[in-house]
């Protein structure tokens, strides 16, 4: 009799958390950006790893990935952005002093770029040879740069959609999701604001949230739409409704690192899920960290920026700065053919570093990077202090909010000069507040109930099982941003209130203007 109720009982409990076999999922990657490429791949990797096809359409490819992921190469899309010298890389640090409103247009001229990219690839045709009646059960896509390739929804009889980004909680998920974006108190991604903001700069991030909207809807959706249609051979849907069919959305954020925003139930922060668990590093790497007298700095600057873009007056500088820390040995992840000079010993220039692999060494005592989101999450999860010399888009917030918390410092690029670099290592290096600082917010990001890459495949297997449950979806999507936030409502209590008074006005004043009973006696 227990084990029969031990049977029962277990076929109960397997009914309720029945996991999704073999279901074949499409996964659409047009950012054109190979940090974007990494926060995603883990969740590739880990839907085949549990039994799903997976089907990414992608500007860039893993060659060793697993055999039940086929990727389909979106092959022209860096050639688009950078090989015509229609955005030269060189331009990112003129980018980095743009005015906000400049900011948020290069922000979505860069996502036209990689539609035109996408559209312009034979990957997309390949993709849209399939055949008409062949069926994904899921679509996954990256939605941080626009919904240019989501005319597949149509052409796959639209399966359920889950909406992910790298990037944060972008400006715009309320127009995706619904829920409320309050700009008293969430800045936009080129503002820097206290916390709470002041009178000026709530007006000034308010204006920019109003901007963005306005020129999203009306400039970069509709540019959007003419240059996708070029690859469809059928009409598309209005392509805002179809990104507003998001079943569930995934976020690059976490409440210990971003602003508290309430957003509805079916968005689901999954911060920092491209971390994964440390490798033993290569013996030359590990010797040379294990060796430093008083610990290790690891120099990288992401996948976007590269060495050259110091010119070499600056590379100088890294050097002269770093030969003045002799008992520290540092880490450079330099790209470009040669530095203008011989480094000193205690540096070790290398075109590639691991960088997971070192954050996680305890010897590891600073962190100069760019303040790419992915990267600050990655030290702020291994404790380690920034220096942080941020060049565009979101990685100036990402600093202001690590000096914010107290785990980093500023360096300025178009200042920058050997004494400044000296002053920013000596802070980090010698002073323990930073140290204690990101200790704190370490642990604050540390503490989950699971891992946030386990949460995201919870999700996505939840929207398999429930692929027509729209329960979790805000209404405020549907309804328009004057019905959501109640403007009529507050419309038509502001009229009544003002016909009331204009009522009891003209009452008042037809009292106090009609004569006394006294008076009409004597005019008798």
């Amino acid at each position: 009799m227990k084990l029969f109720i031990i049977v029962i009982v277990s076929v109960a409990l397997a009914g309720t958390t029945t996991r999704v076999e073999c279901a074949n999922v499409l996964v659409l990657m047009s950012v054109v950006s190979q940090s974007h490429f990494i926060w995603i791949r883990p969740i590739v990797n880990r839907l085949a790893e549990v039994g799903h096809n997976v089907t990414v359409l992608s500007v860039n490819v893993d060659t060793r990935a697993p055999k039940n992921v086929t990727y389909i190469h979106l092959e022209n899309s860096y050639n688009t952005l950078y090989g015509n010298g229609t955005l030269a890389r060189n331009d990112i640090l003129k980018r980095s002093n743009e005015s906000p409103m400049a900011a948020t247009m290069s922000f979505y001229r860069f996502g036209l770029l990689g539609c035109e990219g996408a559209v312009t690839s034979k990957g997309l045709q390949k993709i849209l040879q399939y055949p008409s009646d062949f069926r994904f059960d899921l679509v996954i896509y990256d939605f941080t740069c626009g919904p240019c390739l989501l005319g597949l929804l149509h052409k796959f009889h639209y399966p359920p959609l889950i909406s992910v980004t790298g990037f944060g909680v972008p400006q715009f998920t309320e127009r995706l999701v619904g829920g409320h974006k309050d700009t008293s108190y969430i800045p936009h991604f080129t503002q820097l604001t206290d916390n709470p903001m002041p009178f000026i700069q709530r007006f000034s991030n308010t204006l920019l949230h109003l901007f963005d909207a306005i020129y999203r809807q009306f400039v970069f959706l509709p540019q959007m739409t003419r240059i996708a249609q070029q690859a469809f051979d059928f009409p598309l849907p209005d392509l805002a409704e179809l990104e507003q069919r998001t079943l569930i959305m995934l976020t690059n954020s976490n409440p210990a690192l971003d602003p508290p925003e309430s957003m509805p139930p079916n968005v689901i922060p999954v911060g920092g899920l491209q971390i994964i668990d440390p490798k033993p590093l290569p013996p030359e790497l590990d010797a040379f960290i294990r060796n430093a007298p008083k610990g290790a700095v690891l120099f990288a600057m992401g996948t976007n920026f590269k060495s050259k873009m110091f010119t070499t007056e600056r590379q100088a500088m890294f050097l002269e700065a770093f030969a003045r820390f002799p008992e520290y040995h540092i880490l450079w992840k330099f790209d470009d053919v040669q530095l203008p000079r011989q480094a000193s010993s205690n540096v070790m220039v290398r075109q590639w570093l691991p960088q997971n692999d070192i954050l996680a060494q305890p010897r590891l005592k600073a962190f100069i990077t760019h303040c790419g989101l992915m990267s600050t999450q990655e030290a702020t999860y291994y404790a380690v202090p920034m220096i942080g010399i941020p060049i565009y888009v979101d990685q100036h917030l990402n600093l202001h909010r690590s000096i914010q918390a107290g785990g980093g410092v500023h360096l300025d690029l178009a200042n920058l000069s050997t004494a400044g670099i000296v002053a920013a290592l000596k802070k980090v290096l010698e002073n323990e507040s930073y140290q204690l600082a990101i200790n704190r917010r370490s642990a604050l990001f540390r503490d989950q109930p699971e891992k946030p890459l386990e949460r995201a495949i919870w999700w996505i297997e939840w929207a398999l099982r429930h692929p027509h449950e729209d329960r979790l979806r805000s209404r405020t999507v549907e309804m328009g941003k004057f019905v959501a936030n109640g403007y009529d409502v507050a419309a038509c209590v502001l009229l009544l209130v003002g016909g009331l008074f204009i009522a009891i006005w003209k009452m008042l004043s037809q009292v106090c203007h009609q004569p006394s009973m006294k008076q009409k006696a004597k005019l008798q």
